[in-house]
C-alpha cells in the first residue's frame, strides 16, 4: 500500500493527492465537484465553497439512513432502512445517487465530470449507477439517494444564494466609489477612502463587478451569521470623534464641515494624528514594506495560495487536504461521510460569514492597492520626488525586483493578466477564514495537528515570474495544518491583497466556523445528542474531544 502525499501541478499551480489506493465514495465525489468548480468559468470562492458544503450534505443525508444512530440534516431518520439492508454496497449506491443528482444541480454544465465520477465508482467498487433512474422508492438505495437529493435541492434552491439567477446580486449593492475605466484611472471617483473601489481589469478591458454581495444572506449549516460572528470594525481613516469633509479628487479637506462656509485646505501630513488615523497609514505602509522585501519563498507562497480562476479556489485546496487526511488515516466510508460533511460545510459557512463582513455597510473596506495609491496621491505615504512632485515608495515590480515607484502605481503581486485586486471588499480575508476553518475540522477528526506535507517548485517554475523565480529549488513545507492555514493568510499580505487585520480577524472567523461545523456534523451523526459530543461550549469541545471522535 503506497503512502499518500501531495502533488503540485506546477503549470496550473493546483495540488492533488497521490498514493490513495482506496478512495472512499466521498473522496471520489469531492474530486468531481472540485473539477466542476475549476472548469466552470464563473464559479468564484463563494459559489465553490457552497458547492462543497451542499454536495457533502447530500452524500451524508443518504448515508445517514443506513446508520442506526445518525439522523439526516433534513429528513431525520424518516427513510431508515432495516439492519439487514445496511451494507457498504447499498450505502455507496445511495450516496452516489444523491451526489450525482446534487452535483448536476450545482453545476448543470459540468455533467462530464459527474459522468466520469460514476465510471470511477464502478471501477473502484463494482457498483453501476443508472443516471436515468430518478425513482424515490425508499425501499431501494437509488430511491433513498434520490430522495435525499430532492430534499437538499429543494432546501438549497431557496437559500439566499440566488442560484436560479446565476447567483446575481439581490441586495442592490452599489460601490461607494466609482472605479476607473482604464489603467490611467480615468473616471475614478473616490468618495470615501475607507471604502472598496472596483479596479480596472486590463485583460478584460472593463471595470470589475462585485462578486456575490448577497452571500452573507445565504443559509449557513451551523454558524450564526451577523452580529454574533462579525469581527470588530477595521481601521478608520479619521480618528474617532473627528468630523471632516474630504475632497479626494482635489486633495483638500474642510475641517469645519458643519459651518456654512467652505473652508477647504490642502491635505498634509500635519493632519496625521490629529485628524487622520495613523493606524490607517501604518497598515498601508506595512503592505508596501512586505512588497519591498519579498523573498523567492514569499513570492511562491503568494502564488501557491492565490487559488484564483482555473483552480478549485481556496476552499478547494482545503478539501484536497481533507482528501489527504482521509487517505493518511485510512478512513472508512462511514468516517468520511461525517468528516466531509463537517469539512465542506465549514468552508461554506466561513465564506458566508466572511462575505457578510465584507459587504456589511459600515465596513465595505478598501483594498490595499487603492488605499496605497490614494494615500500616495494625497502625499500621506512614501517620500516626495522633487523632480516629479510624486510621492514614491519601494515595492516589488514583477521581473524587476524592488524598485522605487510612484505610490499611485503600486501593484499587487498576483497572476499576470488577472484581476489587479479581488472583485470584492477587503475585510476580512476569505483565504484566512477558509483555511483556518478547514484546519480546525481536519485537526478535530484526525486528533492531531500534524501534517508534514509540502510542495516543491523547481528553478524558474513560477507562473508570476516565469523563468526567474525561484532562483533555487524551493519547498513550501507545513509541519501542521495550522501552519499551513496561517501561511495561506500571510500569502495575501505578501501579495498585497490584504492588511494584517483582515488576515488575523479572518483566521478567527475561520476558527469559529470550523468548530461550529464539527459540532453540528457530530450532532447529526450522533442522532441529535449534543451531550455525547462536548461539554458546554465549542471551545470545550475542541479541547475535550480532540482526537476521540468515535461514535
Amino acid at each position: 500500500m503506497s503512502k499518500p502525499s501531495l502533488f503540485l501541478d506546477v503549470a496550473a499551480q493546483t495540488v492533488s493527492v497521490v498514493g490513495d489506493d482506496s478512495p472512499t465514495v466521498s473522496v471520489i465525489w469531492d474530486r468531481a465537484i472540485q473539477k466542476a468548480a475549476t472548469d466552470n468559468s464563473t464559479t468564484g470562492p463563494t459559489i465553490a465553497s457552497r458547492a462543497y458544503g451542499v454536495l457533502h450534505t447530500a452524500i451524508y443525508e443518504a448515508w445517514s439512513q443506513y446508520d442506526p444512530q445518525a439522523i439526516g440534516t433534513l429528513i431525520d431518520d424518516n427513510l431508515q432502512v432495516p439492519i439487514s439492508e445496511v451494507t457498504d454496497e447499498n450505502k455507496i449506491e445511495a450516496m452516489t445517487y444523491a451526489a450525482f443528482r446534487v452535483a448536476n444541480f450545482l453545476f448543470p454544465d459540468q455533467a462530464a465530470a459527474f459522468d466520469a465520477a460514476l465510471t470511477d465508482i464502478e471501477a473502484e467498487f463494482g457498483i453501476s449507477i443508472d443516471p436515468t433512474n430518478t425513482s424515490t422508492d425508499a425501499s431501494t438505495p437509488a430511491g433513498i439517494g434520490n430522495s435525499a437529493a430532492e430534499a437538499i435541492i429543494a432546501f438549497r434552491s431557496n437559500d439566499g444564494s440566488n442560484q436560479a439567477n446565476g447567483f446575481a446580486d439581490t441586495t442592490g449593492f452599489v460601490p461607494t466609489n466609482i472605479g476607473p475605466t482604464d489603467l490611467e484611472d480615468t473616471g475614478l471617483v473616490i468618495n470615501d477612502i475607507e471604502k472598496w473601489t472596483p479596479e480596472f481589469n486590463a485583460s478584460l478591458g472593463a471595470t470589475q463587478g462585485s462578486l456575490t454581495p448577497q452571500w452573507g444572506l445565504v443559509t449557513p449549516f451551523a454558524l450564526e451569521i451577523g452580529d454574533a460572528t462579525r469581527p470588530p470594525a477595521p481601521e478608520p481613516f479619521l480618528l474617532p470623534g473627528v468630523e471632516a469633509d474630504f475632497d479626494f479628487t482635489n486633495g483638500t479637506v474642510d475641517l469645519e464641515p458643519n459651518d456654512r462656509f467652505l473652508n477647504f485646505v490642502p491635505v498634509t501630513r500635519d493632519l496625521i494624528g490629529t485628524v487622520i488615523n495613523p493606524g490607517f497609514i501604518t497598515q498601508a505602509e506595512d503592505v508596501v514594506d512586505a512588497s519591498a522585501n519579498l523573498t523567492d519563498e514569499q513570492k511562491l507562497i503568494a502564488e501557491f495560495w492565490e487559488d484564483g480562476g482555473g483552480t478549485s479556489f481556496p476552499p478547494g485546496t482545503w478539501m484536497t487536504f481533507g482528501q489527504y487526511a482521509s487517505a493518511e488515516a485510512d478512513n472508512t466510508l462511514d468516517d468520511d461521510a461525517v468528516f466531509f460533511l463537517a469539512l465542506g460545510n465549514a468552508v461554506q459557512d466561513a465564506g458566508i460569514a466572511t462575505w457578510e463582513a465584507k459587504y456589511f455597510p459600515d465596513y465595505n473596506y478598501t483594498r490595499p492597492i487603492r488605499a496605497i495609491r490614494e494615500l500616495g496621491r494625497l502625499g500621506l505615504i512614501g517620500e516626495e520626488n522633487p523632480d516629479t512632485g510624486l510621492f514614491e515608495v519601494d515595492a516589488t515590480v514583477r521581473f524587476q525586483g524592488t524598485q522605487t515607484i510612484p505610490a499611485i502605481d503600486f501593484e499587487t503581486y498576483q497572476e499576470p493578466d488577472g484581476d489587479p485586486s479581488p472583485p470584492f471588499p477587503e475585510y476580512t480575508s476569505g483565504h484566512s477564514a477558509f483555511s483556518r476553518a478547514g484546519a480546525e475540522v481536519i485537526k478535530a477528526f484526525t486528533g492531531s495537528d500534524e501534517f508534514n506535507q509540502g510542495v516543491t517548485f523547481p528553478v524558474g517554475s513560477a507562473r508570476f515570474e516565469s523563468g526567474l523565480t525561484p532562483q533555487a529549488e524551493t519547498t513550501l513545507f507545513w509541519e501542521t495544518y495550522t501552519e499551513a492555514a496561517n501561511e495561506a493568510g500571510l500569502s495575501r499580505i505578501f501579495g498585497g491583497i490584504h492588511f494584517d487585520e483582515g488576515d488575523i480577524n479572518g483566521r478567527e472567523l475561520g476558527r469559529v466556523s470550523g468548530l461550529a461545523a464539527v459540532d453540528q456534523a457530530l450532532f447529526f451523526a450522533n442522532g441529535g445528542k449534543r451531550d455525547v459530543i462536548y461539554g458546554t461550549s465549542r471551545d470545550d469541545f475542541a479541547v475535550e474531544v480532540g482526537g476521540n471522535l468515535t461514535r
